[in-house]
């Protein structure tokens, strides 16, 4: 049967869309949530804290997701997804520390923290297409 009439790999592709799409929802939400608190209430601390950390949990709702579909594909996507992560890692890996000497040693600009993860999951997306154009 051809990879892309599988109901297998429909239901799988569904499901991870599925899962993603009410993790991405939450996150949106989370983010909003939390800007809106932190910026318009006097918080105490724990409070900011919490606020501040509360997109992590529908993140790690992405990430359950991501490992779900990750189980559900074949041997071959699984290499090209596997491949695609250690690209991602060491572009991300080796930008930021070369970045981080730039900032230390040549006054680049600060680059907070929060825009590493999403170069990583960017970048990763980038190199799974890349790779699967390499192999059609």
């Amino acid at each position: 049967m051809p990879r892309e009439t599988n109901p297998k790999i429909i239901s799988n592709g569904r499901r991870y869309m599925g899962n993603m799409a009410v993790a991405g929802v939450l996150y949106t939400a989370a983010v909003f949530g939390g800007a809106f608190a932190i910026r318009n209430e006097a918080l105490p601390q724990w409070a900011a804290i919490l606020a501040a950390l509360a997109p992590l949990l529908p993140a790690l709702l992405m990430l359950r997701a991501y490992a779900i579909f990750l189980n559900g594909i074949d041997e071959f996507q699984r290499r090209i997804q596997t491949d695609a992560m250690l690209i991602a890692a060491a572009v991300v890996g080796f930008g930021s520390f070369a970045y981080g000497f730039l900032e230390e040693w040549a006054n680049f600009p600060h680059l907070p923290l929060i825009w590493v993860f999403p170069a990583l999951i960017g970048i990763w997306g980038l190199a799974a297409c890349v790779l699967r154009l390499r192999y059609k």
